[in-house]
């Protein structure tokens, strides 16, 4: 999900980008030994990256079924025409 690269020092960065730097291959131009000191100072774990990701993962997707729907629920209110009996 993020792909762009991670230029700022460890201890700057979201937790979240420690997790992404570190094991799903997101490129920094800091060296892995900095991201994983920082990332056991602050108690992180592989589990609780995993959980986060899939919570975001999951949130965006909940989010891009919701505004499928929507649209749809618009597109449907737009094209439908009343048809009045002829007189």
């Amino acid at each position: 999900m993020n792909s762009s690269s991670v230029n700022t020092y460890p201890q700057s960065m979201s937790n979240l980008q420690l997790c992404d730097t570190l094991y799903y291959g997101r490129s920094s131009n800091q060296t892995l030994a900095a991201i994983g000191s920082e990332f056991n100072r602050r108690g992180l774990s592989k589990s609780w990256c995993d959980t986060e990701t899939n919570k975001l993962y999951l949130t965006k997707t909940i989010d891009w079924v919701a505004d499928q729907v929507e649209d749809k629920e618009d597109s449907d209110e737009e094209a439908s025409a009343v048809v009045l009996p002829a007189n």
